[in-house]
């Protein structure tokens, strides 16, 4: 009898100490902390064609942040990566006579998102002037 009754104590008494370091290890968080970029407004912008190759985006809004451009070519390879800063007035113009793609697939965004959007590399009405150039 005597037995059993130091073997319950011995189990309540380890109860005890367990719960006592479970609620020394258990953090309370305090505040509710958000991520930096979560009331990031969406990125819209036009593509202008300007020439033979050459192109502007031009932000829908004047941005505060930096916003970032990444241009691909048809086949996925990114062909160079940009950044229109706010003293760029929301604009940034290319000239890429240089390299052969025939369509450009442009991604701009910011920290949280990104809009994709393509632009053929000659303008309609340009092919005519390139073609009589040739012959």
């Amino acid at each position: 009898m005597i037995l059993i009754f130091i073997t319950m104590v011995m189990i309540c008494v380890s109860f005890v100490s367990n719960a006592q370091i479970f609620k020394k290890r258990t953090k309370i968080e305090a505040e509710i902390s958000f991520p930096a970029d979560l009331n990031r407004e969406r990125v819209s912008f036009d593509l202008q064609a300007e020439g033979i190759k050459k192109f502007s985006i031009i932000l829908d809004k004047k941005s505060v942040e930096i916003t970032k451009i990444k241009v691909f070519d048809t086949l996925g390879n990114l062909l160079f990566e940009d950044r229109i800063m706010p003293e760029d007035n929301g604009k940034k113009s290319y000239d890429l006579s240089h390299i052969q793609s025939q369509l450009f697939v442009v991604e701009v965004g910011n920290s949280k998102y990104n809009i994709t959007k393509s632009i053929y590399a000659i303008p309609p009405g340009s092919k005519k002037r390139i073609d009589s150039q040739v012959n």
